[in-house]
């Protein structure tokens, strides 16, 4: 049985369905950059006061014990921070990933209006699939960072002390 024509409304709305997927990943990729964004200029922040510090300890060849306290934890907080920005970062990454599929599963099923093959017809399927695994993987990434975020808290906190 021959398959029935699609009609201009079904192709649209065939090609658009991947479009919720790219809806979905902007919002999360809103709240990652603007984590990346917080992330990266705290270490700024962090940078500055440890160059404060080492210039104060080169005139005076010392720190006080409060200083040097702060000046360890400005150090261990810069390195989970660092890796904190990885794992956002290859959040974004894989999210952008994700974003790319969707577009690249419209643009196929689109062109199985023209070309209709049975690797066609299932290649959208395949990549758009491949896409949820990136978004997926993204979201590991994550929660990953969300984990790590903690452990700096407890580092500023047990510094303070």
């Amino acid at each position: 049985m021959p398959d029935a024509p699609v009609t201009a409304i079904q192709a649209i709305q065939a090609i658009l369905a991947p479009a919720l997927g790219i809806s979905a990943v902007g919002l999360l990729l809103l709240t990652l950059n603007n984590r990346y964004s917080t992330i990266i200029n705290r270490i700024r922040l962090l940078n500055e006061e440890k160059r404060k510090f080492s210039r104060r300890l080169g005139a005076k060849g010392d720190l006080e014990y409060p200083d040097n306290v702060r000046f360890m934890s400005i150090s261990k907080q810069t390195e989970e921070l660092l890796h904190r920005s990885k794992y956002v970062r290859n959040a974004i990454l894989s999210m952008q990933a994700a974003v790319g599929l969707f577009v690249l599963s419209s643009v196929i099923i689109a062109l199985n209006l023209f070309i209709s093959t049975e690797f066609i017809r299932t290649l959208p399927l395949i990549i758009f699939i491949i896409g949820m695994i990136s978004v997926f993987v993204g979201i590991v990434f994550n929660a990953m960072e969300v984990h790590r975020s903690f452990k700096i808290i407890l580092l500023e906190v047990r510094g303070e002390e």
